[in-house]
């Protein structure tokens, strides 16, 4: 008889034991240790993983089967997939958890790493094939044991900065056309697009028109690549925006909401309300609780 896959926060942990947070960082042997070095398989449906083995070796289970792990390897788990750990007494290294809506995020803005996240990968000499990904692993450690200013700002893109690099490193989808390649090219002219005019509420048109093709069509591309509409990824990116400076600045709602291009700080209101299921004041002084400010 199977027995069910339990689905955690952190290993072992049942949520109102776990707590609540958008990060976490600690050694592999802080828990593994607990568990005469083997964690069992189960699954983390909010978080994603990125482990990075400094010393020792293991192996990981990924897609149904258990595959090896040697010093510096770097792994990324994507939420929701059934994975677990068998170590070495000397294991060394480091295990971040995220809350998936960072990757989310990214894997709206790029179809490359969604593609990349897609499934659990193992990336074999990881310091030399992803030094920059390792360093953001250490720092995130660093920073979280730490009290610089603005660390959590620094900790977001050091995040960001480490699956980005995971991904350039652990490969993604073969582009095996040119309309394919070509495809890929407007998605990213479009993110690029998205990122310098997104706060000037542009209508779907205009992306079109810079890109040189019909709207219609570049809400294909869109919603066949990142699973969003054009329209989508730019509330994505507004989105974004927002909850970064209702977390990491001291700003009014209706400030940010004004930075942001609403000319009606009511409707910001209303469009924060509608993404997220919560109002602005509430998200805030929710994500603040969990970040201790």
């Amino acid at each position: 008889m199977n027995r069910p896959v339990p689905n955690y926060q952190l290993y072992g942990e049942t949520p109102d034991r776990g707590g609540e947070f958008w990060l976490h960082c600690e050694t592999i042997p802080e828990r593994s240790r607990l568990h005469e070095w083997e964690i069992r398989p189960h699954r983390h449906p909010a978080f994603f993983q990125m482990l990075y083995i400094s010393d020792g070796s293991g192996e990981v289970l990924a897609d149904g089967g258990y595959l090896p792990m040697a010093r510096s390897t770097a792994v990324l788990m994507p939420p929701g997939a059934v994975h677990g750990f068998r170590f070495s007494r000397d294991i060394g290294g480091l295990v971040v958890t995220v809350l998936r809506e960072r990757l989310d995020a990214l894997c709206a803005a790029s179809s490359d790493v969604a593609a990349f996240a897609a499934s659990p990968r193992v990336i074999a000499q990881a310091d030399a094939r992803a030094p920059e990904a390792v360093t953001s692993l250490r720092r995130i450690e660093a920073e979280l044991a730490g009290r610089g200013i603005a660390r959590m700002v620094l900790l977001d893109a050091l995040v960001t900065s480490a699956v980005i690099e995971l991904a350039r490193t652990g490969g993604s989808a073969d582009v095996t056309s040119g309309e394919q390649d070509r495809d890929q090219a407007r998605l990213d002219e479009l993110a690029a697009l998205i990122g310098a005019h997104y706060r000037e509420h542009r209508p779907v048109a205009f992306y079109a028109e810079k890109i040189g093709v019909s709207a219609t069509h570049l809400n294909r591309i869109a919603r066949a690549r990142t699973g969003h509409s054009l329209q989508g990824l730019v509330d994505l990116r507004l989105m974004e925006e927002a909850r970064r400076n209702l977390v990491f600045t001291f700003l009014p709602a209706q400030t940010i909401a004004l930075d942001l291009g609403f000319s009606d700080p009511a409707y910001f209101s209303r469009f924060f309300r509608r993404q997220a299921g919560e109002t602005p004041a509430a998200f805030r002084a929710r994500e603040r609780a969990r970040l201790r400010f």
